[in-house]
């Protein structure tokens, strides 16, 4: 890819995983009917809760300059990103999300697969028989399934009989062709996570205080009246997300699009021009970039650096097998 294929492809996913993250997120309903006395008491501890914040803001901002403030945060979060972006147990950010990152990237090359066209419009190139009938009964699929219960049954239990015969014949030959696809795929996706493991645990380490750097100065964490050089505050979450990202999904596509084809080259077995063109489609780095940075806010929640809202989001329940 040429640098501007690389920064086109960029913004597509970043817009691809702000979407995903919008259609994620749920906010709290406030017209929601509760009991008076459990109202009465959690606006208590809430108030209290506010007049401590307030208490530990002012206390900070009285002692601390931002510029110092904002120091500490660059420097905490920098020792942050290097301990899970190291290589070995401690980097385990990448390793651990290794299966969630391949069970999305599996399901979106499938997916595909199974579309007649490509996404230059073009009719595919049959390559295997179930492909071609899969294909052509996906294009009649609803024509047949009209004429079928346009016909005239001996019972109702006959005529679902043959609608599900349709459903499996359609089933059994999707199987069938993306069986064939999987041992590519497998091969492909060997090489995929190889390269996202050298991303994370060797070309970006040397990057990370300049990244963070980045982050902490455009989201302005240490120059709010709230602000503390010990984490980052709930309200400054959404600022520090969209520049974090930014900057990671920059340097994923630059480093992986690149390493990704070079080792594709080198490869023994046989890999088709479409497939290469599917690790350039923005939702293979849009998802990926996902998993790892749910992972990563959790990973500075749970340290003490990072205060997540509690209206950010409620994670969709994903198929762990």
């Amino acid at each position: 890819m040429s640098q501007g294929d690389k920064d086109a492809l960029t913004m597509r996913a970043l817009g691809l995983l702000n979407e995903q993250v919008q259609a994620r997120i749920v906010h709290y309903k406030g017209d929601m009917e509760t009991s008076p006395e459990l109202d009465a008491i959690t606006a208590q501890v809430v108030a209290q809760l506010k007049e401590m914040q307030a208490a530990l803001g002012q206390s900070g901002a009285a002692t601390e300059p931002a510029p110092a403030i904002e120091a500490k945060q660059i420097a905490t979060l920098t020792q942050l990103l290097r301990r899970v972006c190291a290589d070995g147990d401690h980097g385990n950010l990448i390793t651990q999300n290794l299966k969630p990152i391949g069970r999305r990237v599996a399901k979106l090359f499938f997916e595909s697969e199974l579309h007649e066209k490509t996404k230059g419009d073009k009719d595919k190139v049959i390559h295997h028989a179930e492909q071609g009938v899969y294909y052509v009964l996906q294009r009649y699929k609803n024509r047949i399934r009209t004429e079928l219960e346009g016909f005239e049954y001996v019972s109702p239990e006959m005529k679902d009989m043959t609608l599900e015969l349709l459903a499996k014949t359609e089933r059994d030959l999707q199987v069938a062709f993306l069986s064939r696809r999987s041992p590519e795929l497998n091969r492909v996706m060997t090489i995929f996570t190889t390269v996202l493991v050298e991303f994370f645990q060797k070309f970006l380490p040397t990057r990370l205080e300049q990244m963070a750097k980045v982050t902490i100065r455009s989201a302005r964490t240490a120059y709010q009246p709230n602000s503390v050089s010990y984490k980052i505050q709930p309200d400054r979450f959404q600022a520090f997300r969209e520049e974090w990202e930014r900057l990671l999904m920059q340097q994923m596509v630059n480093f992986c699009g690149d390493e990704l084809v070079d080792k594709l080259g080198q490869t023994d077995g046989e890999v088709r021009e479409e497939t290469i063109k599917f690790f350039t489609d923005p939702h293979v780095y849009s998802e990926t970039c996902e998993v790892t940075c749910d992972a990563l806010y959790d990973f500075l929640c749970l340290e003490g650096f990072l205060d997540l809202p509690v209206d950010w989001r409620v994670k969709i329940s994903r198929d762990s097998t």
